[in-house]
């Protein structure tokens, strides 16, 4: 028993953290239906990225996209948007983080959630008062962590990439969806 100790006590002082287990906050299902309680209806539509679009966004955003698709939920009642929501990952200093921006019908940022949280550090992002800085922010808002948004101590690498995955949502809605009418998105 106390080599074992001592063995978990040295991988400890050799600085080998333990894999991190995922930590699964929200289903995508239980956040959509709790976060449009008051829609009649909620699709989804894919958003398939031309050359021209990706290529667009990524200079507005000046980083590259990770995929060329991506699948927006779309909140309708009769017939009209209610609001849009976007679920993806953005790797933080080792693993991903799930995690979930919504918007109003005119792109403004209304709530972001972390659905799933890997890292063994840095979880501050999900406090309510570092998430409550993007509400409000649109893509033609500023993201810069230590500028335009508080970065938590100790969790700046996930600071950073929650700026950097929510920008990319914001610029995905304004180059896709936001440039569809509303009845077409509606009638999906």
């Amino acid at each position: 028993m106390a080599l074992l100790a001592l063995a978990i006590g040295a991988g400890c002082l050799c600085g080998r953290a333990a894999p991190a287990r995922a930590e699964e906050l929200w289903t995508a299902r239980d956040l959509l239906s709790q976060h449009f309680k008051s829609s009649e209806r909620v699709g989804y539509v894919r958003v398939e990225l031309s050359a021209e679009q990706r290529k667009h966004i990524e200079a507005r955003i000046g980083r590259a996209l990770p995929k060329a698709s991506y699948t927006f939920f779309v909140a309708t009642t009769h017939g009209r948007v209610d609001g849009y929501a976007l679920f993806d990952e953005q790797v933080g200093q080792h693993e991903p983080i799930s995690f979930a921006t919504f918007f109003d019908v005119d792109g403004h940022v209304t709530r972001v959630e972390v659905v799933a949280y890997r890292e063994p550090y840095g979880d501050g992002i999900r406090s309510p008062r570092f998430r409550k800085q993007f509400v409000g922010r649109s893509a033609h808002s500023q993201f810069q962590p230590g500028a335009d948004i508080d970065a938590v101590s100790g969790a700046t690498i996930s600071s950073r990439s929650m700026c950097v995955g929510v920008e990319r949502a914001a610029a995905l809605l304004d180059e896709t969806l936001l440039k569809q009418t509303p009845a077409v998105l509606a009638a999906r």
